[in-house]
């Protein structure tokens, strides 16, 4: 069940939705749930021996394909799902955003284990299947600076 401000998002994204949202057509179009055959062996913590409670393998999934798609590091990953509601839609409005700790973590284990290939092999191999072509894009961040506007003449 959705909280108040679950709620004030999925109504606020519909606006997004309306003027038309590329990443949802992706996001509805992909079978998220195999990669959570893939990533399952790399944690213990869902086994009787315990372990740290992890993120959702999905979820970090599409936070990578996000970070990918738009060439964005870490931090800044974690920013712009905090500030973009298409993101937070494309994540399914989690409850825990992945800051940028948790995001490095994940991609490291993911190479430690020789994940990272296949993780990347079966959304391409799903990408084509569908007949999507994927352009990398790039979010620019404009900063403001005071310029010093010299001596009146």
């Amino acid at each position: 069940m959705d909280n108040f401000s679950t709620y004030i998002f999925r109504e606020e994204y519909k606006r997004i939705e309306e003027l038309g949202d590329t990443l949802s057509s992706i996001s509805n179009s992909i079978d998220w749930e195999c990669f959570r055959k893939i990533l399952s062996p790399l944690y213990n913590d869902n086994k009787e021996d315990g372990g740290h409670p992890h993120l959702d393998e999905v979820l970090m999934i599409k936070t990578l394909v996000l970070q990918h798609l738009y060439g964005l590091s870490d931090y800044e990953t974690e920013r712009n799902i905090y500030d973009q509601m298409s993101f937070r839609h494309f994540l399914g409005f989690p409850k825990t955003i992945p800051d940028r700790s948790t995001i490095w973590v994940f991609k490291e284990r993911l190479t430690k284990n020789d994940c990272l290939d296949l993780i990347w092999e079966e959304l391409q191999r799903q990408l084509d299947d569908l007949g999507f072509g994927l352009q990398r894009g790039v979010m620019q961040d404009a900063s403001f600076i005071t310029a010093d506007p010299g001596h009146a003449k």
